[in-house]
């Protein structure tokens, strides 16, 4: 373990894993699954995976998912940027040694203690922003796969939409307030989940004074997180095209002024 947080107040601790460059970054969160599975942490308990740009994508998605594997086994973690200011040259150059640490940007820990608090909580589980790339295109997946489900779209209804993430190589689309946030069980869920992303009906029960449809907050947290944002007017054409079929099936859902359409892209 790198750093250890507890709350003198609450009692809630923060185990927190550095993966700076390492080959393997799914080492550690095997190592605190296998020591769940011995000695369940509890509730208070979070595990926190802090990973910088040097990490190979690949990798980095792996530990993603084991994030997954590990909230299905009963414990809260979570998966989430390390300095993501810096470029992977940057980091493998402060970790050789080879480059001065002025200037370097603080780690912000406040923020890391906000994101594993949940903003929200529903029947279907609690609900957090989204702390990884791979989380929100997980959503996006997802969002149309709900669509093709009538309960779905009866439930999402019809709704107007200004920023969409956006994944260029699947042509793929979905509105940003969706693909921002996430889901983990609540603590007596024994069935848990058989979808790691959020979904259409847990999204819908969300209740509108909670704050958290708001698409400043989620277009915020999903740059935060890599993703460009552009209007649709700077897209290349092969984008636009693609989005114009995808929004010519999905009319029904979502009501998109052309004039005001933002993009958040993610080349992954």
């Amino acid at each position: 373990m790198d750093l250890f947080l507890e709350s003198r107040q609450t009692g809630e601790r923060l185990w927190i894993e550095l993966e700076i460059s390492r080959a393997d970054p799914v080492a550690n969160h095997a190592k605190f699954a296998s020591a769940h599975l011995l000695q369940p942490l509890s509730e208070r308990d979070t595990f926190v995976s802090l990973v910088s740009n040097h990490v190979a994508r690949g990798r980095a998605n792996l530990a993603a998912h084991a994030i997954y594997l590990l909230r299905i086994a009963g414990l809260k973690a979570f998966q989430i940027p390390l300095l993501p200011e810096l470029d992977a040259r940057k980091v493998m150059a402060l970790n050789q040694g080879e480059a001065s640490l002025d200037g370097l940007p603080n780690l912000d820990v406040r923020e890391i203690i906000d994101l594993t608090r949940p903003v929200a909580s529903v029947n279907a589980g609690r609900i957090y922003y989204a702390t990884n790339a791979l989380e929100v295109l997980l959503n996006l997946q997802q969002w149309n796969r709900d669509m093709t489900d009538m309960h779905c779209r009866n439930a999402w209804g019809r709704r107007r939409i200004r920023y969409l993430v956006a994944h260029p190589s699947s042509g793929l689309f979905a509105p940003s307030k969706f693909c921002a946030y996430t889901r983990m069980p609540l603590p007596n869920d024994s069935s848990r989940f058989q979808t790691p992303a959020m979904t259409v009906p847990a999204y819908t029960q969300i209740e509108p004074e909670t704050g958290i449809f708001d698409g400043q907050k989620a277009r915020l947290r999903l740059e935060r997180l890599g993703f460009r944002r552009m209007h649709i007017s700077a897209c290349i054409p092969s984008l636009r095209q693609r989005f114009a079929s995808w929004l010519e099936l999905h009319r029904g859902q979502v009501n998109v002024d052309m004039d005001s359409c933002e993009f958040l892209v993610t080349g992954a």
